[in-house]
């Protein structure tokens, strides 16, 4: 085989690995990101429901999703920034027995004045990131909301409940 012909083929297999490559890491990726709540899931709390404190942030991670270290080391950061912030953190088996179905983990319910506020993803973006941060302008009270914020359309990382 010719030297051109020997480049051409090496630059064929490797444009194939290339390819091969980007297509498993977008199909792996499409796996743990999405729309959070397509079905529409959260629309099914009871956010009338109360709680007997104030500042409350429940955390519902499943240990085996993908996005779970990166939502923790996320509430740490929360938890440094908003020391009064209760955190609790349950799996999706723990909530199951008090709560309704769940469309993805990891999933936040943040109470203020012992009403839920908001109930979605922590971050919009493809990882828990705190550079995409949902909730400290919430807590901060940099946002305002009228009402409760049940998120289901943010793209987030997220792992089918």
């Amino acid at each position: 085989m010719s030297t051109p012909a020997k480049q051409a083929l090496i630059a064929l297999l490797l444009l194939g690995w290339a390819l091969a490559s980007l297509g498993t890491l977008a199909w792996f990726e499409q796996q743990h990101y999405g729309v959070f709540d397509p079905a529409g899931q959260l629309q099914q709390l009871d956010a009338g429901r109360r709680i007997p404190a104030d500042n409350v942030l429940i955390a519902v991670i499943d240990p085996d999703c993908y996005c779970a270290r990166a939502a923790r080391a996320h509430l740490q950061q929360l938890k440094r920034q908003q020391p009064s912030l209760q955190l609790q953190e349950l799996t999706p088996e723990q909530w199951r027995a008090q709560g309704p179905a769940l469309p993805a983990t990891p999933l936040v319910l943040w109470y203020q004045q012992q009403q839920l506020r908001y109930a979605g993803p922590l971050a919009q973006g493809p990882i828990c990131s705190s550079d995409n941060d949902l909730l400290l302008p919430l807590i901060q009270g940099r946002q305002w909301l009228a009402g409760v914020w049940l998120n289901s359309e943010t793209v987030a990382c997220r792992c089918p409940a």
